[in-house]
């Protein structure tokens, strides 16, 4: 994620940034000041969970997914088996 410069920012009191996944996020400026621009983010669900396969990371899922019994969440990462076919996946979004 990064910071970026918008001519409308100072007007409405606002942070914008960029995500990693090309999304642009516009944040209210004291919030950021409170509580930071990367905790605003993940508490509002905008920032995808990393998804694990065979010790790497294959791809991402949104905060909301709820992968059922097809993961298994273990920290900041949602783990898959190593048989599991992720492209079945509701909302699985492969890296690269």
């Amino acid at each position: 994620m990064k910071r970026v410069e918008t001519t409308t920012d100072r007007s409405r009191g606002t942070l914008t940034y960029q995500l990693d996944d090309g999304r642009y996020v516009s944040l209210d400026a004291n919030a950021v000041a409170i509580y930071g621009a990367e905790n605003l983010v993940q508490w509002l669900g905008l920032e995808r969970i990393p998804v694990m396969q065979n010790g790497r990371r294959v791809g991402k899922l949104p905060t909301d997914a709820e992968p059922l019994d097809a993961l298994k969440r273990e920290g900041d990462a949602w783990i898959a088996e190593a048989h599991l076919d992720l492209d079945t996946v509701k909302e699985f979004e492969r890296d690269g």
